[in-house]
């Protein structure tokens, strides 16, 4: 049941994310065309806490607030098919406001069936546009690659 809840809610974050994406053309929402890098599609997106109901946050230990956001990394390999398959990867990353002033990401892994999902929190402020910069590493692979995308905030999910 909660995987179900969970993938409905990245769904319905992906239309939250295109309605809300900054103007930057590196970035993408989930069910955009994802970041491609040899055999390996990476999708990401990055909202408001808010949007996950609070037994959601609960059940996965989430941190949800007014000012609290997530980043939602998915690494899929297809090489083999079209559709791919979720494969592990890790993170490192931060984002930064229009300050320079940087919070360290920390990605938490969650696994649903085939799925894996990795989410990491952070603060903003109200009205603030965060420029996000991840490493992603994918399991198996020789390479590790970055992803950058900036999106403008607002408190409660506006």
């Amino acid at each position: 049941m909660a995987c179900v809840r969970l993938l409905s809610l990245l769904l319905a974050l992906a239309v939250y994310s295109g309605a809300h994406a900054a103007a930057v053309p590196e970035a993408r929402v989930m069910n955009d065309k994802p970041a491609r890098f040899g055999d390996y599609e990476v999708y990401y997106s990055a909202f408001p806490s808010t949007f996950i109901q609070p037994g959601i946050a609960k059940t996965y230990d989430l941190e949800r607030g007014p000012k609290n956001g997530l980043v939602n990394m998915v690494v899929r390999n297809v090489r083999d098919s079209e559709e791919g398959k979720a494969v592990k990867a890790s993170f490192d990353g931060n984002a930064a406001n229009l300050l320079g002033q940087q919070s360290t990401l920390k990605f938490k892994e969650i696994k649903e069936g085939d799925a894996i999902y990795y989410l990491a929190g952070f603060r903003f402020s109200n009205e603030e546009m965060l420029k996000f910069t991840i490493k992603v590493h994918p399991e198996g692979s020789s390479q590790s690659h970055i992803i950058q995308f900036s999106q403008k905030f607002f408190e409660g999910g506006q």
